[in-house]
């Protein structure tokens, strides 16, 4: 079972998902987002691993602030982003972290196919979905994809749901 998170911006997804990944106590592999504001007003939004979340590098953004928008740098995606991905996959006794898909990877075909590689794999996924996103539709789709929508009424607990299904898939984990 994978575990994809969505709900309105600002909600609570990634607070609820980093809970429920402490309370696994798992390896963390795949990718989070961080965006960075530099000097002189420039951002630019950085996908780095979970074990090295202070990875800001050049190579590391994946979206860059121009015009007053934020534009992907689709290129990055296609190569950094399925680098993670596919070392992930690599990692059976750990989680993939996918924190977040948003509207920047809609073009990169390449980063949505590893994608669909790590759910078509057995390493568990934990995701966060920006909502209203199109080519998620695969994402949701999938048959061992769960969306959980989080809301004000549920975030509080909602790490309770996703460590019993993560659990429910991996019987071994039999330290808690």
């Amino acid at each position: 079972m994978h575990v994809f998170l969505t709900g309105e911006r600002q909600i609570g997804k990634s607070r609820a998902l980093s809970r429920a990944v402490e309370r696994l106590g798992l390896p963390c592999y795949g990718f989070r987002t961080r965006f960075l504001t530099k000097e002189r007003g420039s951002s630019s939004l950085y996908m780095v691993s979970p074990s090295r979340p202070d990875d800001l590098r050049p190579e590391c953004a994946v979206a860059e602030l121009r015009e007053g928008k934020m534009r992907p740098l689709t290129e990055r995606f296609d190569t950094w982003g399925v680098q993670l991905l596919r070392e992930a996959r690599g990692h059976p006794e750990g989680l993939i972290l996918m924190d977040e898909c948003g509207h920047l990877e809609k073009n990169a075909m390449l980063f949505q196919r590893e994608i669909l590689a790590c759910l078509d794999g057995h390493v568990p996924v934990l995701g966060v979905l920006r909502k209203d996103q199109e080519w998620h539709a695969f994402i949701k789709r999938h048959p061992a994809v769960r969306v959980l929508t989080v809301d004000e009424s549920n975030r509080a607990a909602i790490d309770d749901e996703i460590v019993a299904l993560i659990r429910e898939q991996m019987p071994s984990m039999d330290r808690y």
